[in-house]
């Protein structure tokens, strides 16, 4: 029995030492010096108060054997040190500023005299960090409302950091590194719990919607972390709320963009289209003060969004193909015959098949020089092939199909395509976000031995009318959506300081943090009235036709919800000159998914058209002994568009995909 309590006395250390790789991280720091006699001696008894300039709020504590003292566990902001001891001058130290996660250091020197005589010394603490070896900075509540911010999001300042590289947002994942880390590396908490977006980590998305009205401070954490920060190997940023202070201060606002105020892109004026709309309008208020002066104070902050965009389809779904009006209408798909005697050359290139060139890049007219053949055989020229003359059933076209087509928008955009059946269509498709943003925090001391915080986090952030971000527009003028967004998240934090003794400072947190997203896809389609044809689709696994895109989308919606309970303790002990420090961090953690897209297969019925896989040439139809003709003179890659737009115009299906969809609450 004795050597199990030995052996327990010894386990328990170890997992001491192995708390702290785990330190907790939390949105309070600590100040820590040495108090020292004219000679360099060192006094020990020495009463240390450290007051916040902003709230009145005092801690206090004694210098140890070693004349050393720490202040645990304390709310950023701008201390006054105060140092007394009998036979020496009283000293008072003011605008000592302390940051998250950044221990101050104010070591202090007492004079002989009357402990009636001050010495009065502003901002001694030192500059150089002197406990630590990590990398990165502090956003000050300065930065974060003097520095301009496009769409008052204050974690766009992240980037400042040095070691922080931001690629282009097209690519996947959040585009920021970190000294060369995975762009998905990143950890952010508020006030210590967990504010991740865990499936693209990036620490710009603002989950929670923070403004620059309801952020303190936020330390970014680049490199060589200490055990509090080191979660990740990206930037780690531990975000502070604001909180009350003795006075009462609020404020209104309203931020506005216009469109009148933004000059037209130089792409869209090179095409002809109108300047992208913008009608921003961010407006709110945010206020706190006292409750009970120098104890008990509040802050709160809401935020109201309405905004109105309109973006050029190449930035969020790259240029629509659709048929020129000539395939749509009569079914007659043109196809270039090179002449290898009298090659045609145009911008110095030699044409040999379809091609944008033939075209004029605005009307879509033929250009000079490029001229429709007058007998069949002749070279150099362009040919026609009629699909629906060459029909072998006489049916025609599918009318199905003719009707769905019909609704298209003719071509605006001959450069891309091949000129002369497809082309593109360009313009600004809408998009509208709403949502209120709202934080409440009170901060209360019982006494000087006891004291807490808490703080609520409400935000929701919805994309309609066309989810730009996620490359699902509407595609063409006068129809629904590919896709909306729903966002919405709850935060809240707790935390209770407790002073064991003058040696002794535990800190607890807890709260948890939730965020759902809801992809509406199918369902942004429905809600303006619209049935998505099983022959239309547009998102998602394979597209019921390949030559041209549809504006519909019948996936079933994916949603993604996020749900984090933390617990944090941490633990401080000093002696002499040795400081403990220890903390325990348990998240629990649960990602719940509902796919309609599950492994990218689309879980609604869906027709898809593939010459490929049922090529019209072939037996196409009961009672017909052959397929459609070949085109005389056809070059192969030609060809291959020709047999695609028979097997979409004529509506001869490839194959009919189902999924089985169960309803597992009945």
């Amino acid at each position: 029995m004795r050597k199990m309590c030995m052996r327990l006395v010894m386990i328990l250390p170890l997992g001491l030492f192995f708390a702290v790789a785990i330190f907790a991280q939390t949105a309070t720091s600590r100040i820590t010096g040495t108090v020292v006699d004219p000679t360099g001696a060192v006094i020990q008894g020495a009463v240390v108060i450290a007051r916040n300039e902003a709230t009145g709020v005092e801690y206090k504590t004694t210098t140890t054997s070693a004349g050393t003292y720490a202040l645990e566990s304390l709310p950023v902001g701008s201390y006054t040190i105060t140092v007394e001891y009998p036979g020496f001058r009283k000293y008072v130290g003011t605008n000592n500023v302390l940051t998250v996660g950044a221990p101050l250091v104010v070591n202090v020197t007492l004079e002989v005299g009357s402990p009636t005589e001050i010495v009065e010394v502003t901002g001694a603490y030192e500059r150089i960090a002197t406990t630590h070896a990590m990398l990165g900075g502090v956003v000050t509540r300065r930065e974060v409302v003097e520095l301009p911010l496009n769409g008052r999001n204050p974690l766009s300042l992240v980037i400042l950091e040095p070691g922080l590289v931001q690629r282009t947002t097209g690519a996947l994942g959040s585009g920021t590194h970190v000294f060369g880390s995975r762009d998905r590396a990143h950890n952010v908490t508020i006030d210590g719990i967990d504010a991740n977006e865990s499936s693209v980590p990036n620490p710009q998305n603002n989950v929670y919607r923070l403004n620059p009205d309801n952020v303190q401070e936020y330390r970014v954490v680049t490199h060589n972390a200490t055990p509090e920060f080191g979660r990740n190997s990206g930037a780690n940023v531990n975000i502070v709320t604001r909180s009350g202070t003795n006075e009462f201060h609020g404020d209104f606002f309203w931020f506005h963009r216009n469109t009148v105020l933004n000059a037209n892109e130089w792409f869209n004026n090179a095409a002809g289209l109108e300047r992208p709309t913008l009608l921003l309008h961010q407006f709110g208020a945010s206020g706190g003060g006292p409750i009970v002066k120098n104890k008990t104070f509040f802050f709160a902050s809401w935020q109201g969004n309405r905004i109105k965009q309109t973006m050029p389809i190449t930035q969020s779904f790259g240029v629509p193909l659709v048929y020129t009006d000539t395939l749509k209408k009569q079914g007659i798909f043109r196809y270039f015959v090179p002449d290898p005697a009298n090659p045609l050359i145009l911008d110095g290139v030699i044409v040999t098949r379809n091609s944008p060139r033939l075209v004029d890049p605005i009307t879509g007219a033929l250009r000079p020089g490029v001229r429709m053949c007058a007998t069949p055989t002749e070279l150099g020229c362009i040919r026609t092939y009629n699909i629906f003359a060459n029909d072998p059933a006489g049916i025609g076209p599918d009318p199905l199909m003719m009707e769905m087509l019909a609704k298209f928008p003719s071509p605006n955009t001959f450069n891309v395509g091949d000129g002369l059946n497809t082309a593109g269509f360009i313009w600004n498709p809408p998009s509208r976000f709403k949502g209120p943003h709202l934080m409440f925090r009170v901060d209360h001391k019982f006494d000087e031995n006891n004291s807490v915080f808490g703080r609520l986090l409400l935000s929701d952030w919805d994309t309609r009318e066309g989810d730009f971000l996620n490359a699902r527009p509407s595609i063409f003028p006068g129809f629904a959506p590919l896709g909306e967004v729903s966002r919405e998240s709850q935060g809240l934090a707790l935390n209770y300081r407790r002073v064991i003794s003058s040696r002794m400072v535990n800190e607890f947190t807890t709260g948890f943090s939730r965020f759902m997203f809801t992809f509406l896809l199918r369902e942004a389609n429905t809600k303006f009235g619209v049935e998505p044809p099983p022959y239309g689709q547009e998102c998602f696994g394979d597209d019921s036709l390949s030559l041209v895109d549809t504006p519909f989308c019948n996936t079933p919606f994916t949603r993604r919800a996020v749900s984090t309970i933390q617990f944090i303790d941490n633990l401080s002990y000093m002696r002499g000159s040795h400081n403990v420090r220890t903390g325990i961090n348990f998240r629990l953690y649960r990602h719940n998914d509902n796919r309609g897209v599950p492994g990218g297969f689309n879980m609604w019925p869906t027709i898809i058209f593939s010459q490929s896989v049922r090529p019209p040439t072939a037996n196409t139809a009961p009672g017909v002994a052959a397929g459609f003709p070949g085109a005389p003179g056809i070059n192969a890659s030609d060809n291959v568009n020709l047999q695609q737009a028979i097997v979409e115009l004529m509506g001869i299906p490839a194959r009919v995909q189902q999924a089985f969809v169960a309803d597992f609450k009945r």
